[in-house]
């Protein structure tokens, strides 16, 4: 806290419904993506090289 450094916990869980409902979303035009650019699974070193550089406005999409 002297620093302004603060920790927090996220916990994930697999929600198939609630991935459904956003993806439905997506098509629907409600939400939107920014992607920036895509990259095979077996690229994913030159994805974090990529994001290295800056300038990315957008996602880095690993596709497996």
């Amino acid at each position: 806290p002297v620093r302004g450094i603060r920790t927090t916990a996220v916990a994930v869980t697999a929600d198939g419904a609630r991935l459904a409902e956003l993806a439905g979303l997506v098509d629907e035009g409600v939400l939107t993506l920014r992607v920036a650019e895509t990259f095979p699974l077996e690229e994913a070193a030159k994805a974090h090289a990529r994001l290295a550089e800056g300038g990315v406005r957008g996602r880095l999409v690993l596709v497996p």
